[in-house]
């Protein structure tokens, strides 16, 4: 009997790190390496923007000087690399679970804790069985794959939201929610409108956690109470 677990990854392929962890820092290197010749050059034009800075550069002489600024160029491509990599969902399943993790954050779910799947509004989310949203975050892989990838493990994929007319978008002082609630969806909106992932995400779990489900398009922010299989 194998009792071997088999593993399907989703998000970065060995291929694509290979591409970020080379492209960005050999990209970043050859813009250093001419940064000299072009501020030189961007001196002759008649209005140009930053003069002091670029007479600085140009008047550095000596192959140092193009060695340092290429070293710099290659060392905020490796940057880049990193904020890209960090930014990319990277999902492991098998039968028994998924593992998600971005931003530094994993998560670890059981196959039996996950009653559907599907995306919404380009998110990918996994419900519980009382329909609560238990991980919500945008893939970079796309539907037909992450759908045959579920279903192969044995997941409930859905096309859609089961949940999808229940949703109500949430305006400032709702008064079908507690003030407390709507404190939690007013420091959330401005966490959106400042671009915070992180800190919108910690709201939306603790919402989660007093029975509101959320979602979001674009910078609005929709509700509805969870409690019920989907």
């Amino acid at each position: 009997m194998n009792n071997r677990m088999e593993w399907t990854e989703l998000g970065v392929t060995k291929t694509d790190k290979w591409i970020i962890w080379t492209l960005f820092p050999v990209a970043g290197a050859a813009v250093g390496w001419f940064i000299p010749p072009l501020a030189e050059w961007a001196l002759k034009l008649p209005w140009i923007p930053f003069e002091g800075p670029l007479k600085l550069i140009s008047s550095l002489h000596g192959g140092w000087v193009t060695f340092a600024t290429a070293s710099l160029g290659a060392l905020a491509g490796g940057w880049l690399s990193m904020a890209a990599m960090r930014e990319t969902l990277q999902i492991r399943l098998s039968d028994q679970e998924v593992s998600l993790r971005i931003r530094d954050h994993e998560r670890t779910l059981k196959r039996d804790e996950v009653t559907a799947v599907f995306l919404d509004n380009k998110q990918l989310v996994l419900l519980g069985a009382d329909g609560q949203a238990l991980y919500r975050e945008k893939p970079d892989t796309k539907r037909q794959k992450l759908a045959e990838a579920f279903i192969r493990h044995g997941y409930d994929w859905r096309e859609q939201d089961p949940f999808n007319h229940e949703y109500t978008r949430w305006v400032p002082g709702c008064p079908d929610l507690s003030s407390s609630i709507n404190e939690l969806f007013e420091a959330r909106e401005k966490a959106i409108g400042k671009e915070e992932k992180e800190e919108a995400e910690e709201l939306r779990l603790e919402l989660s956690k007093l029975g509101v489900t959320v979602r979001e398009e674009g910078k609005r922010q929709y509700w509805r109470m969870h409690g019920r299989r989907p």
